[in-house]
């Protein structure tokens, strides 16, 4: 039987979770919503881009909007002079994602994601070097803050005669949009704003697990700091040393900082 495991870290306060969390439950638009209020809920927002078998993706995202227009998502190279964009895509939605995706080369390159609607609506990514081929020791796709906490995480595992997880492209992109989302949007929780569970979000990926479970904490300004305050909790603890779990995936957001692991069990 599947199962979920949680565990929560928030600056000043621990709190572990052993049960599924809630669903939310469906936001209900009201209908006294002025049309300025509705613009002003409409956003876009642009996910840092990450490798998946072999393709550099991005997704551009709309929430929050009462009207139709066509989204843009734009992969771009950071390079000396004008930034060169290397895979573009478009489609009319209401509220949504697209994603692009263009083939992944063995040479390092910085990468970062651009989503404009037509309502002149825009979001920009964080950029982010990946590479194929060759992966690093945190895959080819993660960011030093998140391949330091594989490692602390991995070491911490080995005193406990378990064996390394491995850093996985489809759980590192899930924990690294719900780092994303709980930044910008504010909010703590392993719920996200759009009432999705951690396993929902982990599903949502394309991972496929018999067990799962999740880490998140907030305001440790480095790998070492969040990987000891989730040690020193019984809850997220007992994920990090969950013999079962197979693979990992880190999410880093530097506002906050806001931190993310996703533990699953093929």
């Amino acid at each position: 039987m599947r199962r979920e495991l949680q565990a929560v870290a928030c600056v000043g306060c621990l709190a572990a979770l052993s049960f599924p969390a809630p669903a939310a439950s469906a936001a209900r638009a009201s209908a006294e919503r002025s049309t300025a209020q509705s613009r002003q809920a409409c956003r876009v927002v642009a996910l840092k881009p990450s490798v998946v078998q072999g393709t550099v993706r991005a997704t551009a995202v709309r929430s929050g909007c009462a009207d139709q227009a066509r989204l843009r998502v734009r992969i771009k190279v950071a390079v000396s002079g004008p930034d060169r964009v290397v895979k573009s895509g478009s489609q009319i939605i209401g509220n949504g994602r697209i994603t692009a995706k263009t083939a992944c080369t063995s040479t390092p390159r910085r990468y970062y994601a651009v989503a404009l609607d037509a309502q002149g609506r825009a979001g920009q990514s964080r950029s982010i070097k990946l590479a194929c081929g060759r992966p690093a020791a945190g895959g080819g796709f993660a960011s030093t803050p998140e391949t330091a906490v594989v490692t602390l995480t991995n070491r911490a595992r080995a005193g406990n005669g378990c064996r390394p997880l491995v850093h996985d492209a489809k759980l590192h992109l899930a924990a690294e949009r719900h780092s994303a989302d709980m930044s910008r949007n504010n909010y703590f929780s392993h719920t996200s704003r759009d009432g999705r569970t951690f396993g929902q979000r982990i599903k949502a990926t394309g991972f496929v697990f018999r067990q799962a479970g999740e880490n998140i904490a907030k305001g440790q300004p480095s790998a070492a700091a969040v990987v000891k305050a989730w040690l020193d909790s019984p809850g997220h603890r007992a994920n990090i040393m969950n013999c079962a779990f197979t693979h990992i995936g880190v999410g880093h957001h530097a506002k906050g900082p806001t931190w993310t692991q996703d533990f699953g069990t093929r």
